[in-house]
């Protein structure tokens, strides 16, 4: 592992271990308030959390094989994807049901139909071209060891659903950021970052970098994809703790943003 394997594996850990802490603290919550919202958002986090499941994990695994330890040096590639990708549906679900649980529950039923349709799609012709072959779906990047280039139709099924969950996070949130209500304010802005950031880090990652990769960077060695993989990280990590700081708003952080 050279310098960028370290800090994409480290910081890929780093961010899915704060997103579980983060998703499961918000589903803690609803044994106090009895609201079903914060089982749904947490487990909505939780669930896009694992796009980047699959590099935490095989960094573990590629730092138990350098320690001489008997296990494969990377997962294999059906786990990697398997891992990496049919969670985000469920995710896209969650969100929606509180998305519409917040703020417009008269049109549940149609706005379910359509993000079970997608889940539908997306599953379906995950696994079916999941049995022809991994290699349409993605591949292990040969120099990245931790990081997969997507096939075509997934990297378009994945920007839908990031466009999807941009859109509406940011109407939630923009109601928020207009209450007088310093703390629900500061929440809607919180929730907003959050938001942005992580749409942006998602985009870069999991869409632009498949596309790019082989067009504009023929050469993935190159020094601007390695400090892309490090923004990216950096984005995704600051998007977890602002989503936290949107849904329940610490004593710490009122304190950070109210001295």
């Amino acid at each position: 592992m050279d310098i960028v394997d370290i800090l994409q594996g480290t910081l890929s850990l780093i961010y899915v271990l704060i997103s579980f802490i983060i998703g499961v603290t918000i589903i803690s919550k609803y044994g106090k308030f009895k609201n079903r919202l914060y089982i749904l958002v947490g487990l909505c986090w939780v669930s896009l959390s694992t796009l980047w499941l699959p590099e935490a994990v095989s960094f573990i695994m590629s730092v138990m094989f350098t320690m001489g330890l008997p296990v494969q040096q990377t997962l294999p590639i059906d786990w990697y994807l398997i891992m990496g990708n049919v969670f985000f549906p469920f995710a896209i679900i969650c969100w929606i049901f509180a998305y519409t649980d917040m703020i417009n529950k008269k049109r549940e039923k149609l706005a379910l139909f359509f993000v079970i349709l997608y889940t539908i799609v997306f599953e379906g012709l995950f696994f079916y071209h999941f049995s022809l072959g991994t290699q349409l779906i993605g591949v292990i990047n040969p120099v990245r060891p931790f990081s997969a280039d997507l096939g075509i139709f997934l990297t378009v099924l994945l920007l839908i659903g990031f466009l999807l969950i941009f859109f509406t996070g940011i109407k939630f949130s923009r109601k928020s950021v207009k209450s007088e209500n310093r703390e629900v304010s500061l929440k809607g802005k919180l929730l907003q970052f959050a938001f942005v950031a992580f749409t942006i880090a998602a985009l870069l990652e999991k869409t632009a970098r498949s596309i790019l990769l082989g067009t504009v960077f023929p050469d993935p060695t190159i020094p601007l994809l390695s400090v892309m993989l490090v923004v990216v990280r950096a984005l995704l990590i600051s998007s977890a703790i602002a989503f936290y700081g949107g849904f329940l708003l610490p004593r710490w952080m009122r304190e950070i943003f109210f001295h």
